[in-house]
């Protein structure tokens, strides 16, 4: 029977990171798995991954786009562009009411080119997944009380089964 290596101590981005780019900007994708709650519903940390590439210096940023970019404390954060200004472009996570940036360019590490999310891969331009992620764009005000209905369900049905 043969053994796997077990490893239970997560890698930080910044070392992971300084391993994939240069592959990344040869063109090759790299997937992740997310962690945390900011990108919920279209991410769910620790089960849906994202498929990152490199941008390259001709990637025109869009609105929607799911990009990874580090703040100035070092987090790393894997958000939707929810705005590009004249000062910079902005992110908001999915699970979020509260936009971040701006941000430069030049401070994107990666953009998701289609995101797994339960199994089923999700291409980031279809239609259909844009209509979704614009009408949750559209109840922005209104995503922490969708959000806590939604887990109160969740939490009925799991009290039924048991």
């Amino acid at each position: 029977m043969m053994e796997f290596l077990s490893i239970e101590k997560k890698i930080p981005a910044e070392i992971w990171l300084q391993a994939i780019t240069p592959l990344l900007r040869e063109g090759y994708l790299f997937k992740i798995c997310p962690q945390g709650s900011s990108m919920v519903p279209f991410l769910q940390g620790g089960r849906d991954e994202a498929v990152l590439s490199a941008p390259d210096d001709n990637y025109r940023f869009k609105k929607n786009d799911i990009v990874l970019f580090k703040f100035t404390n070092g987090i790393h954060v894997l958000h939707r562009i929810c705005g590009i200004k004249k000062e910079g472009i902005y992110t908001l996570g999915d699970g979020n009411t509260a936009k971040e940036g701006p941000f430069q360019p030049g401070d994107i590490l990666a953009v998701a080119d289609y995101t797994i999310r339960k199994g089923k891969v999700m291409k980031n331009d279809d239609w259909k997944y844009l209509l979704l992620v614009g009408v949750w764009r559209f109840i922005r005000p209104f995503r922490p009380l969708v959000i806590r209905s939604y887990a109160a369900v969740r939490r009925l049905r799991r009290s039924k089964r048991r």
